[in-house]
C-alpha cells in the first residue's frame, strides 16, 4: 500500500510540475528544445556516430538480436513492478520501487559508464521537476548484480556537460567518422559504418 502512494505522488509531480529549463551557463538553451533522450546520453558514451544516426532517425535497433534479447530480459525481470514510465518523451524509467528509487535494467555491465550516465540524466531531469530523490540503481539481472548511482554536485556537472556535448554532436551536418571499437562487431549500426 505504501509504495502505491509513493508511486502515485511521484507521477503527480512528474506530470504536473513544469521542468526548470535553464541548464547552460555559456549558451542558454531550453531543455525541451534540445529534447535529448536517455538513450542519446547513453550513446554519447558508447559511440558518437551511433548517437548522431539515432538522433537523425536512422534507427537500426529493430534488426538487432541483442536489442531483442535486452527487451526480453527487461520484460521478464521485475515482473511485479509497474514499468516504463515515460516523462516528457525524453526519458523512460524502467521502474520506480516502493521507496521511490529509480531502476534501470541492463543486460550487461560492458557499458557501465554509459548506463551510469543515463540514470544520472534521469535523476537530473527529475531534479529539474522538483523531485528530491537522487538515487538510482542499475540492475544487471543476468549477473545478479546491481550498481547504485547517486546524483551529486560533481556528476550533475558531468550530466550538464554531456547534454552540451550531445547537442554539439547532433548539430553536426553529417555524422562523425566511424572509429572501430570492440563494440562495433555486435552493433546494429555496423553495416552503415563498415560496409
Amino acid at each position: 500500500m505504501k509504495w502505491e502512494v509513493i508511486y502515485s505522488n511521484i507521477l503527480k509531480v512528474l506530470l504536473l510540475k513544469p521542468i526548470n529549463l535553464w541548464v547552460y551557463t555559456m549558451e542558454v538553451k531550453r531543455l525541451s528544445e534540445a529534447h535529448i533522450t536517455g538513450t542519446e546520453i547513453n550513446y554519447l558514451f558508447v559511440c558518437t556516430r551511433k548517437l548522431w544516426l539515432f538522433h537523425h532517425h536512422i534507427e537500426m535497433e529493430h534488426n538487432s538480436e541483442y536489442v531483442e534479447l535486452g527487451a526480453l530480459l527487461h520484460e521478464e525481470s521485475f515482473t511485479r513492478e509497474k514499468k516504463d514510465i515515460l516523462i516528457d518523451n525524453m526519458i523512460r524509467i524502467d521502474f520506480i520501487d516502493k521507496d521511490g528509487i529509480l531502476h534501470d535494467v541492463k543486460s550487461s555491465q560492458l557499458m557501465e559508464k554509459a548506463h551510469s550516465m543515463q540514470i544520472l540524466y534521469y535523476l537530473y531531469i527529475l531534479k529539474q521537476k522538483g523531485l528530491t530523490n537522487r538515487i538510482g540503481i542499475i540492475n544487471y539481472p543476468k549477473q545478479k548484480r546491481k550498481t547504485e548511482v547517486v546524483l551529486n554536485d560533481e556528476n550533475e556537472q558531468e550530466v550538464i556537460d554531456a547534454i552540451e556535448k550531445v547537442n554539439q554532436i547532433i548539430s553536426l551536418p553529417i555524422p562523425p567518422d566511424a572509429e572501430f571499437i570492440k563494440l562495433c562487431k555486435p552493433c546494429s549500426y555496423s553495416e552503415l559504418c563498415w560496409s
